[in-house]
């Protein structure tokens, strides 16, 4: 139905899974750090308006931004891989929009540093840097969201040809809205739980510290109630051969999504009676299982157009290799640097 349209996928050189999985680890990574970035400077951003804001969980927004790009290029290559061929041609028909990803990206970057540096000299441009940071988050995001569902979807394709000018956003997709607000939420959630981790190993007088903890805890909790609302109306207006599939049409799907939702009671219970150990790692299973979720909705999209396992395997593991060592590496030299960062904020005494 759709050959006409869609170029032809590119071969690879090791079986299929390996990207898959990689893809699921490393965009875990970066939904982690991307959900503290966007998260963490709107509540900023809002504590700035508020008259409450707290430079010790400010002052990571630059590292976060750099650590965010660093593990948003690796599940971006994969996606690329195994979906290329979908990927580009969406690419294309907004090219626009995407290509300001880049320099947009770049200024934010700037931004967050100004707002840092100049915050005690000059509060007003530092406190514009941040809104200029913050709302150029919220574009990119914004694109992402147009672009990964336009690549899902090679049916609304025939726009390129009414305006090729690369211009053509998805504004038509029934889940742009709920999609996009389901995953600012998200970020909102767990950027609220960042900082009351930040709290925890801050050297915050230990009243103030509980009073913040459990403040940004109940944050994470309410944003958490409000997603039920929110990942319904997202889950309900996909097409009915997609959420079906989490309906008991596909077991593991039905399993993965059952398990989601049982999670989020927990992190209610837990953000909600001030255990942050416990509604940390309930909140990292959560954000894991919404990577394995996606993956999933996006199988049941591409169902009778494409899957993975059609891509040529060229049985050439030599740079998959290189690629995991090179990988390894860049791990240990972030690890590093971070340690020399903690270090440098580290009062002497």
């Amino acid at each position: 139905m759709y050959d006409s349209i869609i170029p032809t996928a590119d071969t690879i050189p090791v079986h299929w899974l390996w990207f898959q999985v990689l893809l699921i680890a490393t965009f875990f990574i970066h939904m982690i750090l991307m959900n503290l970035l966007l998260g963490g400077s709107l509540l900023t951003l809002w504590d700035l308006f508020t008259g409450k804001l707290e430079k010790r969980t400010s002052g990571s927004i630059p590292t976060l931004v750099a650590l965010t790009v660093n593990f948003g290029v690796p599940p971006l290559l994969f996606v690329q891989l195994l979906y290329g061929h979908l990927f580009y041609s969406s690419s294309v028909m907004l090219a626009v929009p995407w290509i300001l990803v880049v320099p947009i990206l770049i200024l934010a970057y700037y931004g967050a540093y100004i707002f840092i540096k100049k915050s005690d000299k000059a509060p007003v441009l530092s406190k514009g840097a941040l809104i200029f940071t913050s709302v150029s988050l919220l574009y990119i995001a914004f694109i992402f969201v147009n672009n990964n569902t336009l690549a899902l979807q090679p049916g609304r394709w025939g726009i390129y040809f009414e305006d090729p000018g690369g211009w053509n956003l998805n504004l038509g997709e029934p889940t742009l809205w709920s999609r996009y607000l389901h995953f600012l939420l998200a970020a909102l959630a767990i950027g609220a739980l960042g900082r009351a981790i930040a709290y925890h190993f801050s050297k915050t007088a230990k009243k103030e510290k509980e009073i913040q903890i459990r403040r940004n805890l109940k944050i994470f909790a309410w944003i958490t109630v409000v997603q039920f609302a929110v990942g319904s109306w997202f889950w309900l207006t996909m097409p009915e051969t997609v959420w079906k599939t989490f309906m008991g049409e596909s077991f593991f799907a039905t399993f993965m999504m059952v398990t989601g939702w049982l999670l989020a009671l927990l992190i209610l219970h837990s953000a909600f009676t001030g255990r942050l150990k416990s509604a940390m790692i309930l909140g990292g299973l959560e954000v894991l299982n919404m990577v394995i979720v996606r993956d999933l909705a996006r199988g049941a999209y591409l169902k009778d157009i494409f899957k993975p396992s059609q891509l040529e395997n060229m049985g050439e593991p030599s740079a998959l290799i290189v690629f995991l060592l090179i990988f390894a590496v860049g791990l240990l030299a972030i690890y590093y640097m971070i340690r020399l960062i903690s270090k440098s904020k580290t009062p002497q005494s």
